[in-house]
């Protein structure tokens, strides 16, 4: 195994900090400080370093967390299920990559075959969306993946979110996740 030089470490930490600032500027201030993409660089150019060098992984690396923590002003809620992010695949082979993992998954869990829709990275928030009885009664946000914001009255104002969900026979209970962005445009 590959020793980390001194060059390496201070890289490393520099990228944390660069990271870890512009991701306070991004989800607390709501001030982006760099483009979305050279963000990604260089979260990829950390990741590669640390899976190079493991002894460099530490918890409060931007590679180890899920999101931000809750904001104050809202309540917090624990997800039922934890709601991680989703991981980006830059070219057709880490594309691959991610299918085979989640195809043993699949394997290993289900019966039923996968159908896989690709789309456009939008930049957005993750919501939680909880119907009962086919009544959106909670709208939550990813927050750090374990705990997120209760943001049901504000999902409410969102037009193409409905408030119940129109089946015969709606399940007593569903949860449905997805990302809610707002265009510039």
């Amino acid at each position: 195994m590959a020793q980390a030089t001194p060059e390496i470490k201070q890289r490393v930490q520099e990228l944390r900090q660069l990271l870890q600032k512009a991701s306070y500027a991004y989800y607390a201030l709501d001030a982006p400080v760099m483009e979305d993409a050279v963000y990604d660089q260089l979260y990829r150019q950390l990741q590669e370093l640390e899976i190079t060098y493991p002894e460099l992984i530490v918890p409060e690396s931007p590679t180890q967390r899920v999101g931000e923590e809750p904001a104050s002003e809202f309540s917090s809620v624990r997800h039922n299920i934890p709601l991680y992010s989703l991981e980006n695949a830059f070219n057709l082979e880490e594309f691959s990559q991610w299918q085979q993992r989640w195809q043993r998954h699949l394997s290993d869990n289900s019966a039923v075959d996968a159908e896989y829709v690709c789309e456009l990275k939008i930049d957005g928030s993750a919501l939680a969306l909880t119907y009962e009885q086919g009544i959106l009664v909670r709208g939550v946000t990813r927050g750090d993946g374990i705990t997120g914001e209760d943001i049901t009255q504000n999902v409410r104002t969102i037009r193409s979110i409905p408030l119940r969900i129109n089946l015969p026979e709606a399940p007593a209970f569903v949860e449905v996740r997805g990302e809610a962005f707002l265009p510039l445009d």
